[in-house]
Parts: structure tokens; sequence; C-alpha cells
């Protein structure tokens, strides 16, 4: 299971717990930029494989993402041992994803990104339905941006009426420096981005109530030509975290994905080949 979700996380790119701004815009510029990178190398098929930490495949895991003929629609199929399967389907627009769907033994996930002419998001929808239980939710992000055409806020409206306003603070240097969260005029959280000399994100980092003391949720680290080498996600409240490490192909595509443990061992690697 861990590293399925290791595969997909990769594949589908960051999509962090709670950052809006790192999972809305971010998160969205990255998948857009790995699918025109796909679209540019003419790439129709990829097929993921998994070994376990002592190199034995990983059984039962199966992970396979598919262009149709035009790059228009991806559908990514995964397996587990356990039965588990699962189908999503990625739409592109503008180069550019347009809308994912996934529906799962009763359980249908639906996303859709909408954007403006010059190409900035200007809003994602998404909506959960469970028909087993009975269940269902949306969710709606409405971007605002400055006159320097820089997201500034983002409203979070859940379910039609439950609003949380998302403001976006800038350091002198133009980086999105806090993420701050209200609701009704209550603040409840406050997220705080670095950066290095690059101007490329290394931390994400917020006040942990806990010991009292700011501590990062993620850190990334990346090569001398800027590309993303490293990534840590270090869970609230957790002992352990895990480490990726990536290694590409010299068309700039993933090439192998390896996970550590806290204590520096390998969980498992993750390897894709491109057809």
């Amino acid at each position: 299971m861990k590293l399925l979700a290791i595969a997909l996380f990769a594949l589908i790119s960051f999509q962090l717990n709670a950052q809006f701004y790192y999972n809305d815009i971010i998160s969205n510029n990255l998948s857009n930029k790995q699918y025109n990178l796909l679209k540019q190398n003419k790439i129709k098929k990829v097929t993921v494989t998994s070994t376990n930490a002592d190199g034995t495949a990983s059984e039962g895991f199966q992970l396979q993402q598919e262009f149709d003929m035009f790059w228009r629609k991806l559908t990514i199929t995964s397996s587990l041992i356990t039965g588990n399967s699962s189908v999503q389907t990625i739409t592109y627009e503008n180069n550019k994803v347009k809308r994912t769907e996934e529906i799962n033994k009763g359980v249908e996930q639906k996303t859709e990104y909408n954007y403006d002419e010059a190409g900035k998001l200007m809003s994602v929808s998404s909506s959960f339905k469970d028909t087993a239980l009975k269940y269902q939710s949306t969710e709606l992000h409405v971007w605002k941006y400055n006159s320097n055409n820089q997201p500034e806020q983002m409203l979070k409206i859940k379910n039609s009426k439950d609003t949380t306003v998302i403001q976006l603070m800038y350091d002198d240097k133009g980086n999105v420096a806090e993420e701050r969260w209200s609701n009704k005029g209550l603040l409840l959280e406050i997220y705080y981005y670095y950066y290095n000399d690059k101007k490329q994100l290394t931390d994400i980092v917020r006040f942990n109530q806990k010991v009292k003391k700011m501590l990062p949720d993620f850190l990334f680290d990346y090569d001398d030509k800027g590309i993303l080498t490293e990534y840590i996600q270090i869970p609230t409240g957790a002992n352990n975290y895990n480490t990726w490490k990536y290694t590409y192909n010299a068309q700039g595509l993933k090439q192998e994905e390896v996970c550590y443990n806290k204590q520096k061992e390998i969980v498992g690697r993750i390897s894709y080949k491109y057809e």
C-alpha cells in the first residue's frame, strides 16, 4: 500500500494535505509541466514497476497510465495484491488539466479546473459521492489575483455555505511567504513558505502546538539544474517520516524514485518505463 501511494504521488504530482497555494497553484503548474513534457516526447504509455526493500518485486502491484491518440485524455489504472483496484481519468484542454474523475466501488470523485484567457487558474471545483453511505460533498476554490497577476486570495466554499478565506502574503522578493486561513474573522492557521537563493521552494512550515515551536511539514531539495531531487514529508505528531529521492532520464522524465524511512533504510523503489 505504501508503494502504491508513492507511485501515485509521483505520477500525478504533489498533492499535500493542507496547503492550498501548493495544491492548487504550484502543484497544478507542475502537473501541467509534466503533461507537456510527456506530450513533447510523444509518450503514450507509462508503466510503473515496484520493488521491495530487499529488491524483490511487489507482488500484485500494477500501475499504468496511458494517453489517447491526441493526448487529450489520460487513463491511470492501478491494482494491489489485496484485489483493490482503481481507474482515474484526466482530461486536458489547451495543454492544461481540465478535469479528473475516479469511480471505484460506488465512490465517485470529480475535480474540474477553470482558467482565464491568460492561463491563470481561476477556480477548482471538486465533488465526492459515496452511494453506499448516501453521502456527498462539494468544495469550490475561487482564486483572486493582485495587480501583478499573482494569486492573492482564495475562497474555499464547502457545500455551498461554509466559506474559509485563504490570504497569501508576499516577501520583498515576490515569493509567497505566508498562507493565512480564517473563517468568520477567526484566524485558523498560518503556513510559512521558505525558498533558496534561486527562489525555489524548500520548506513549508507551521507552528506546532504540541511542542510550541515552528516545525516543517514538507522539505524540498533540487539539483544544479533546478530539478527536484528530494522530498520529505513529516506527518504532524509522528516520530517517523519518509524521504523520496528521484533520478531522471535524458528527456527530464522521472526514471526512478527510492523511498527511505527516518533511519535511512530503503522502504521501496519505483521505476518508470516510457513508450
